[in-house]
């Protein structure tokens, strides 16, 4: 007999968090290597140190992502420890990239973004927790296997 219960339109919030985490993963990897002349760069790269701010707030948000999506698995350093030097590849991955340099100071702001997200991932998840307890989502427990 087949199931006659309706499919559920929306994908669980993990799924939703974890392919969002992972989408952030490869946009850092395409922007740090494009071409010079290909970027496009925002406002806040006017500023004298716009462009570490760029940097801070692209691995801030990819590392809440990541610790988010996977936080029944990574802790926090788990999350800080596998793309702190994932920024430095990238970092050093520029080299290669015509009209791109190596800058110490942009891995520094990345570093610094994956930290400042670290530190901050139990008050972002508490956010996420309210709002979806506000919304018509539900958060399913999650469950050792």
């Amino acid at each position: 007999m087949p199931d006659s219960r309706p499919t559920p339109l929306r994908p669980p919030l993990t799924t939703v968090l974890r392919v969002s985490a992972w989408a952030s993963i490869a946009i850092l990897a395409v922007l740090s290597l494009l071409p010079a002349n290909e970027l496009l760069r925002t406002d806040l790269a006017r500023f004298q140190f716009g462009k570490q701010g760029e940097h801070f707030i692209a691995y801030f948000g990819a590392a809440t992502l990541v610790g988010m999506a996977y936080r029944s698995r990574l802790s926090q350093i788990a999350v800080a420890l596998l793309l702190i030097p994932y920024a430095g590849l990238l970092e050093i991955a520029q080299r290669y990239s015509p009209g791109r340099s190596v800058s110490v100071w942009d891995f520094a702001a990345s570093a610094a973004g994956v930290a400042a997200a670290a530190l901050l991932m139990p008050v972002a998840w508490r956010c996420l927790v309210k709002a979806v307890a506000l919304s018509s989502i539900a958060i399913r427990p999650y469950r050792r296997r």
